[in-house]
């Protein structure tokens, strides 16, 4: 049996050419003959986990199949898994899945595991409880659900657990290994036929609005990547006789009471080898370290009678309350408090399980208590998972520091890259647009898999609303108004055509970007500035700022990072519009960011401080206002200035790992940004774009003096990149991961100089470094880049893929064409 999952061109409807009844009629187009199926019991308000099940005789051949579900599936044939799904999406663009191959003569059975929440991630858009099944060819009468005579059963062995304290991701699960959930054809006990719930509907069809259903197109991404395996290390095994779930997270891991002489078995167990009787009426209580960050479904394997909790953290907190984590790697004396799942065993059989959706963190508590009789726990394993990211791409340099921090980054974006870009798998798991935008900058520098880029670029485009703004994130059942990331979709959609090799990409979604642009362009002050935009106008987690957004007018705008952002957008799109053969539009948002421009000047510049206050009030200031009013093209004269400004702020507290945000350092400053000298300086997230000025004034010093937090990491005990200096909540955010990017095409100097990435400019920054090198992976092949300081002169060598041409930028020379290899 060989049945392999395949993507689908985007356009196509495997039925287009099966019309219901004998005339495609424009309101049948687009109908498939299977039809949408549940359990009777299972309506909008009322979850649970069931099974479909098709007994089958197959008379041999290829096979080709179509499936989704609401809300998630998981599908095996004859007890083999193959995979699950459906992608996130909305409900006008439902993901379905296809499966295609050779299937032997004989008896089958087809068996779709589907869960519905009724507190669902935030990512998941939803209408009801369903599942769709529709075959090719001779399999449409023995596969197609609604006609085919499907099975379902409710399988009433899963238990939903407060999933506190992600609040984003969905409830954690209690599982019940009973007979029935082991057997591979789904049990015995159970079963009726199934509801229907009317025909699927390709987003073709004529008529598909009625009663929220769902729009069905293909699946794009590959499969996620998913590999069992045994690690992690054992901290601490204690005796919990007596002590509630609820009132462990109150104790500190204290390694006074570690019972050495049983952990040499627990390590045993996760290594593998061996497995551990907990005595009846016994309960332990273990910390593991999995060494690094992980997402991945707990794999677990028990028998007799009692039960096994996971649950999983990213850190240690020094206190029972409160979120303060400190040293990463720290865990004596701390205390633990994590998003649980569960399995209950009651049978001498051997049994195995996992969860409905995966887990995250670096540390996992195991708590194990035997009922009336002894606990076997014969496997505590990890099925981890995540989209399969290549690296292609490389770099490395003489700081030993920073280098060290690449892999963390590297690591930080692949526990963020499933079948959408998140911001972080630990709390709420959801793709937004300023996180994203850096996400799939790091994801080219890596490699030329550009396909979650291009998901993110066309999801985003299908939340616009009428009035000209997308949803800050998306997909989710919450549409979420922070309108500067509008404008940072923009961006997204600038770098999809200068950085990626494929227009068609960029040109269905040109009216996205005209609406956006004419939605702010109506925003307008009389004096030029942009107004006020209702909903979170965030711009950065600076200390200070109520909400990430800039102190200044509410209800009138005004403030000068939003202009000037705006300024920025407008210029992007006017480059967009230059490549779709627009000149008039090209010209009109031209015309746009220069009126910005000419404003921002007239009413925000101080003269004498050379840089622009936040607000027309001129009672804060920031880098922000600055780093955008370079990057959207500030005059000449005034950008020297804004360097030297920059060159000058001193607005956060430093330590030996860079910024410093405790609040001890924030008391220390006061987060006052009320003189010019005293810029508002970004953090994390932010930093990209200081990164992109440095890059496009060519000052090697804006970049490389705020490369310490990044280097500093690993001594703090991080894995991964956290959200935001101290103190931050989540500790894998992968829009901290854009000092990866920014290594090749900032230090290295690596640009598109033309769309399509048809031409390259190489532009070294070396700044203190004695040596960098590495390779953008171009589609036409490695643009490598090998750079190296000898009695202070910078010395270099180029080579480019066949096919490509660009320019070579050198401090103090004349840019020059090259082509193939070349040295200096």
């Amino acid at each position: 049996m060989s049945l392999s999952r395949i993507l689908l061109p985007a356009d196509v409807d495997p039925f287009a050419a099966v019309p219901m009844g004998t005339l495609a009629a424009p309101w049948v187009r687009g109908h498939w003959r299977a039809s949408w199926i549940h359990h009777p019991a299972q309506g909008p308000g009322v979850g649970g986990v069931a099974l479909f099940r098709r007994r089958f005789t197959w008379s041999g051949g290829a096979l080709r199949l179509h499936v989704s579900a609401d809300q998630r599936f998981r599908l095996s044939l004859d007890g083999v898994d193959l995979g699950g799904g459906p992608e996130r999406g909305d409900e006008a663009h439902w993901r379905y899945h296809s499966w295609a191959g050779e299937l032997p003569a004989g008896e089958h059975v087809l068996l779709a595991r589907v869960w519905w929440l009724t507190d669902p991630p935030h990512a998941q858009c939803s209408v009801a409880p369903g599942f769709l099944c529709a075959g090719e060819g001779a399999a449409a009468d023995l596969l197609d659900s609604g006609h085919a005579p499907w099975e379902v059963r409710l399988e009433d062995c899963w238990d939903f657990l407060d999933k506190t304290p992600c609040w984003g991701t969905g409830a954690r699960t209690r599982l019940r290994l009973d007979a029935e959930h082991a057997s591979p054809d789904g049990g015995a006990r159970g079963w009726c036929a199934p509801a229907q719930r009317g025909p699927a509907l390709h987003a073709g069809a004529g008529n598909c609005n009625r009663g929220g259903r769902l729009r069905l197109i293909p699946a794009r991404l590959p499969a996620q990547r998913e590999a069992l395996v045994q690690a992690g290390r054992v901290l601490l095994v204690t005796n919990a006789q007596g002590v509630t779930d609820e009132d462990l997270g109150r104790l500190p891991l204290d390694p006074l009471t570690h019972l050495a002489t049983e952990a040499h078995a627990w390590q045993a167990l996760l290594d593998g080898n061996g497995f551990i009787v907990v005595p009846a009426g016994q309960r332990r209580r273990l910390l593991v370290d999995l060494g690094h960050y992980r997402c991945a479904y707990p794999e677990v394997t028990l028998a007799g009678h009692g039960r096994l909790r996971l649950s999983w953290a990213e850190a240690c907190f020094t206190a029972a309350e409160g979120e303060a984590k400190g040293q990463r790697d720290a865990w004596a004396g701390l205390f633990f408090r994590g998003a649980a799942d569960e399995f209950v065993a009651h049978s001498s059989e051997t049994r195995s399980g996992s969860t409905l959706w995966w887990e995250s963190g670096r540390f996992v508590e195991v708590v194990v208590e035997a009922g009336d009789a002894a606990l076997e726990v014969h496997r505590v394993a990890w099925r981890e998972t995540g989209y399969p990211l290549g690296e292609d791409g490389g770099f490395a340099c003489g700081d030993a520091a920073l280098q060290a921090s690449f892999p963390i980054m590297v690591r930080t974006l692949a526990r963020c890259a499933h079948e959408t870009l998140m911001d972080c798998p630990y709390y709420e798991q959801l793709q937004y647009i300023g996180d994203t935008r850096l996400e799939c900058q790091v994801i080219r520098a890596l490699g030329r898999d550009h396909r979650l880029c291009l998901q993110a670029l066309d999801t985003f485009a299908h939340s616009l609303r009428n009035e000209g703004r997308m949803s800050s994130r998306w997909p989710t059942w919450e549409w979420q108004d922070i309108p500067t990331f509008s404008l940072l979709w923009i961006g997204m959609l600038h770098d999809a055509l200068m950085w990626g090799g494929d227009g068609a990409a960029v040109r269905p979604h040109l009216g996205v970007l005209r609406a956006v642009l004419e939605h702010f362009r109506s925003r307008l002050r009389p004096d030029g500035l942009l107004g006020w935009v209702e909903g979170w106008n965030f711009i950065d987690w600076v200390p200070g700022w109520a909400g990430g957004e800039v102190p200044g007018e509410p209800g009138m705008g005004g403030a000068a990072a939003n202009s000037w952002l705006l300024a920025y957008a407008a210029r992007l799109g006017a480059d967009i519009e230059e490549w779709a053969g627009e000149p008039i539009l090209a010209a009109r948002n031209r015309a746009l960011a220069d009126g910005l421009a000419q404003a921002c000047s007239r009413v925000l510049w101080d003269e004498t401080a050379g840089c622009f206050a936040d607000t027309t009030a001129r009672k804060t200031w920031s880098e922000h206002a600055q780093l955008l009013a370079l990057l959207a093209g500030v005059d000449h004269p005034r950008e020297q200035r804004l360097l030297s400004a920059l060159a000058r702020s001193s607005g956060a507290a430093t330590s030996g790992t860079g910024y410093d945000f405790s609040p001890a350092a924030i008391a220390a400053i006061g987060a006052d940004y009320s003189t010019p000298t005293r810029l508002a300086q970004p953090t994390v997230y932010f930093s990209h774009y200081r990164f992109e000025a440095a890059a496009r004034c060519r000052r090697p010093d804006l970049l490389f003096d705020r490369l310490d937090y990044w280097r500093g990491l690993a001594a703090q005990g991080f894995c991964t990149v956290p959200e935001m200096p101290e103190p931050s909540r989540s500790d894998c955010h992968a829009w901290g991961a854009h000092p990866r990017f920014h290594a090749a095409a900032t230090i290295l100097g690596i640009r598109p100089a033309a769309p399509l990435f048809a031409a390259v400019r190489i532009a070294p920054m070396l700044g203190p470094l004695e040596w960098a090198e590495g390779t953008w992976p171009h589609h036409l092949g490695d643009i490598t880049v090998r750079l190296r300081r000898t009695d202070g002169v910078v010395h270099g060598e180029v080579d480019l893929p066949a096919g490509l041409s660009g320019m070579l930028a050198i401090p103090g020379v004349a840019e020059r064409p090259i082509r193939g290899t070349v040295a200096w």
